[in-house]
């Protein structure tokens, strides 16, 4: 195969990341076809466009590590208004879905029904009823499936999974992860505080830690507890208010104003975080127990700032404790019968999910291509994240345990 053809449903700045990654890759790999609503904003961050819209996401994009360099021409694809009129009419090799979370269920069973291998976007699901809809497509034949899990991927996680494999650390009976996100207003800025379409922040940010959690600890959850929080980005300012309507930009530390100035960060939009249509909780903890019986507890916050910033968690067995940090890029082994605490560092990587979404990349392409059979982030791995995550949304807003 010279040339890898892809279409994409739902052309995104995640996409457009992924295909710069591919650019990269020792085979041609090209999007041929795109299915979009908004065709006009495709072409513009294929061209990477120096308009004010696509240049402020580009710098968005920057604190998650994500940095997009390689221009495309859009004038080599065609444009559906239709996932399905482009699934009719391309010959492709492989699809790629990049839509909102709530379509995501649909539009991978079409193309999963067209045989096309599939990369799909994460949460894969936000209802039991796209979960259920993906577990049947799940338990048939299909072509292969690359979720969009790329901190699995990175070397980091890779390595500590040969590590607590090989048992150094001796069985792993209790994990403890936090994620403590530095850029968290994005979530209360943006479309994100829209939670009838974000559908709150266990299924949109702790679907990774998740999925990273039950991987190194090679189970499956099975029951889990929750509780939520929204004890900062609340408030009684009017519905739909933008900053630059507000008579308190000056004063208020979590205007576009003092965002920028004060911190030096980049918030995504000017929507006032403090209005009463703001969504999304700003704290949240689960409790996930597994087959084993042993538990995991995962707390995030997004109201932490600068240097309080973490990622990462420890891993307890008998015989020692392994820790990974996303911050540091660090793993450390602490031996439980000596002293001995051995430390394992990781270059560097500012884009592409620390190199996580390069293995993604290489890999689905891999898949297409027939050099490989595996998928490192099978379509299992994200129902199961997507349910315990569910099922912890669930749980936090009816005081209840769930059954995963």
């Amino acid at each position: 195969m010279k040339k890898v053809r892809l279409g994409v449903i739902g052309y995104g700045v995640r996409i457009d990341m992924l295909m710069d990654q591919a650019s990269e890759l020792p085979v041609e790999v090209k999007v041929t076809a795109v299915a979009d609503w908004n065709p006009d904003r495709v072409r513009a961050l294929m061209t990477k466009s120096d308009s004010p819209e696509i240049q402020h996401q580009m710098e968005i994009d920057k604190i998650d590590g994500m940095l997009r360099k390689c221009p495309m021409d859009p004038n080599e694809v065609t444009f559906y208004e239709t996932a399905e009129e482009m699934l009719e009419k391309e010959e492709l090799d492989g699809v790629m879905v990049g839509t909102n979370c709530d379509t995501h269920s649909h539009f991978a069973k079409m193309v999963l029904d067209k045989g096309l291998p599939l990369f799909l976007e994460k949460p894969v699901g936000i209802t039991r009823e796209d979960l259920e809809l993906l577990e049947e497509c799940d338990s048939k034949p299909h072509a292969p499936v690359v979720v969009s899990f790329p901190l699995r991927a990175t070397q980091m996680i890779q390595e500590a999974k040969k590590i607590i494999d090989s048992g150094v650390i001796g069985k792993v009976d209790h994990v403890q992860a936090y994620n403590d996100v530095g850029y968290g207003y994005v979530y209360f800025h943006d479309w994100y505080r829209d939670e009838s379409k974000a559908h709150g922040l266990f299924l949109q940010k702790a679907t990774h830690d998740i999925d990273v959690i039950s991987y190194l600890a090679g189970e499956k959850p099975k029951t889990v507890c929750a509780m939520k929080s929204k004890q900062i980005f609340k408030g009684d300012m009017p519905a739909g208010l933008r900053c630059s309507e507000c008579d308190r930009t000056e004063e208020c530390m979590e205007s576009t104003y003092n965002i920028e100035k004060t911190r030096c960060d980049t918030p995504r939009s000017d929507y006032c975080c403090y209005a009463v249509d703001t969504g999304n909780e700003d704290s949240g903890s689960m409790i996930v127990r597994y087959e084993s019986g042993m538990h995991a507890i995962y707390s995030q916050n997004f109201f932490a700032r600068k240097k309080a910033a973490r990622r990462g968690g420890r891993i307890y067995g008998y015989k020692g404790t392994l820790e990974y940090s996303f911050t540091e890029d660090e793993i450390k082994i602490y031996d439980h019968m000596s002293d001995k605490v051995t430390k394992i560092q990781f270059p560097t990587l500012q884009e592409g999910h620390g190199g996580g979404d390069q293995v993604l990349i290489q890999n689905f392409i891999d898949l297409i291509r027939g050099k490989t059979d595996t998928s490192i982030a099978p379509l299992c791995a994200g129902i199961e994240s997507a349910k315990t995550c569910l099922c912890a949304k669930e749980a936090s807003e009816h005081d209840e345990y769930r059954v995963i």
